[in-house]
């Protein structure tokens, strides 16, 4: 017995130094790191610089186009020469060149595409923003599983002394003829079973550690190398409590994201009403070409290629207006779809406000419940402890068997258990809460 004292004396004493290197890490140390290493962040940011390069002033949308085109060509055949009704050879090269400038003077969908594009920024942002947010809350809730299974160890450990203290001396009293076999071989079960909770704790924390490391995506950290700090109470004044769904509409992103998404629909249904109006617009081309007859009986002269360009040069300028009359009803068709998009854009929005009106009421109803769970599990505990300690009593001085001595001490655990799991949820809804109210923890 001195033999397995010493044993896990020493086991302790080696594992003292692993503890102290524990990186503690807090929930906003976790949610920053967290949001400097998501992929989904840097995805939204893209999308961000996306929409805001789309957007541009609708001066920028009237400057003229111009573009330069260039043709070298060869016609190479016969024609009737009229002088002597016989077929020559007609073997032409020519280069053509023209300078084209064209310029909207008036149309319509430029502004309302260039709200539309605005608008769609700020979607974009709020998109970022509702992203962010359900990471948050994916970060909280992981966080606060860890907490609780942290704290859930550190209960069955301090259970264990117990269990070793009470083995060893059941194992002396066994030895001495004091107790029966019976009682040891109670408290060996027993033993094996709280060792058993024991491992299948430290791998479920393994586990839910993990599982925050890979949704902060860092990588090269060993789980059981970090510790997580406990969080700070969480305070909601009486106005939080009572205008929380007011609250949520005024600051959650997602609310603000589906809103956006309407006001670009509703831009969207305008663009498509636009293409009823006409479309003025004005161009100007300058134009010029050079001809030469190749292969010509009599070595026909032409003039030199510049004096060509001068002599054949062409301005041709105008305006145009374009005044839709027909085109089969596809105007008509693209009206009612962009009004069939705004209707589904309106319903996602009480959709999402219905879902996040719903899931305050359920974590409110939640916060209640656990905090009346939480003062019956209170005296439910004191009361477990004081039958434990007199079970305790009875058990050393051989009043009771093992078996009654293990319920006893088992009702305290599933006491602990509970009283811990009803504050954890008490403390987890109300930072949910206060981030669904405020988009902050």
């Amino acid at each position: 017995m001195k033999g397995k004292s010493f044993l896990y004396i020493l086991v302790i004493v080696t594992a003292m130094p692993l503890f102290a290197q524990q990186q503690v890490w807090t929930l906003q140390q976790c949610l920053e790191t967290g949001k400097e290493n998501s992929l989904d962040f840097q995805l939204s940011q893209l999308e961000v610089l996306s929409a805001e390069t789309t957007h541009r002033s609708p001066v920028l949308e009237y400057l003229p186009k111009v573009d330069f085109s260039a043709s070298h060509n060869y016609s190479i055949g016969s024609t009737i020469d009229p002088s002597t009704n016989n077929r020559v050879s007609s073997n032409i090269q020519s280069d053509n060149f023209s300078l084209n400038a064209s310029m909207n003077l008036l149309d319509f969908n430029v502004f309302t595409t260039a709200r539309r594009n605005k608008i769609a920024v700020l979607k974009a942002k709020a998109d970022k923003e509702a992203t962010q947010a359900e990471y948050s809350l994916s970060i909280l809730e992981n966080y606060f599983n860890v907490l609780y299974t942290q704290e859930l160890l550190k209960i069955q450990l301090d259970q264990f002394e117990n269990a070793k203290f009470n083995l060893n001396r059941v194992e002396k009293e066994v030895e001495l003829g004091n107790r029966p076999n019976s009682d040891l071989y109670d408290m060996q079960v027993s033993y094996s079973q709280e060792e058993n909770n024991i491992l299948e704790t430290k791998q479920l924390l393994y586990n839910q550690k993990l599982t925050l490391l890979q949704l902060m995506n860092v990588e090269n950290t060993n789980p059981d190398d970090i510790l997580l700090a406990k969080a700070d109470e969480v305070v909601l004044t009486d106005e939080s409590e009572t205008n929380a769904f007011e609250n949520a509409l005024k600051n959650y992103p997602a609310i603000e994201s589906r809103e956006l998404a309407m006001e670009v629909a509703r831009k969207e249904i305008t663009m498509r009403k636009n293409n009823y109006l006409p479309v003025l617009s004005a161009y100007y081309s300058y134009s010029s070409f050079y001809y030469l007859p190749l292969n010509q009986p009599g070595g026909q002269q032409v003039n030199p290629f510049w004096t060509q360009l001068n002599d054949n040069k062409n301005h041709y300028i105008g305006m145009q207006l374009n005044v839709p009359i027909f085109n089969g009803l596809r105007t008509s068709r693209d009206v009612q779809l962009a009004k069939i998009e705004y209707m589904k854009r309106q319903v996602e929005s009480e959709q999402e406000k219905i879902k996040l009106n719903q899931t305050i009421e359920q974590e409110k109803a939640k916060q209640q419940q656990n905090k009346q769970l939480v003062q019956k599990l209170e005296n439910t505990k004191q009361y477990a402890e004081k039958s434990f300690t007199t079970t305790q009593s009875k058990f050393s001085s051989g009043l009771v068997e093992a078996i009654v001595f293990t319920s006893s001490k088992n009702q305290l655990l599933m006491a602990e258990y509970n009283l811990l799991k009803a504050k954890y949820t008490v403390q987890y809804v109300g930072y949910k809460l206060k981030f669904l109210q405020f988009n902050t923890f």
